[in-house]
């Protein structure tokens, strides 16, 4: 059985794929949130110290398409 989708669905715009990773660290009493953004399985990975650092990074990502 193949469970690939099809490469394009008529009808539905392409689109892209970001594996997103958000996650608490806490140091010298403080606690932050971090993330990281790679688009697709097998694209680089961009770092951010803040959530609103990443979306600002995703914003401007689908701008530029």
């Amino acid at each position: 059985m193949n469970h690939e989708p099809p490469a394009h669905i008529p009808g539905v715009p392409d689109g892209r794929v970001y594996v997103l990773r958000i996650w608490e660290e806490r140091s010298t009493g403080s606690v932050g949130w971090r993330a990281s953004v790679r688009e697709s399985t097998h694209g680089e990975r961009s770092y951010f110290a803040s959530i609103d650092e990443c979306l600002e990074y995703l914003y401007t990502e689908f701008l530029r398409r």
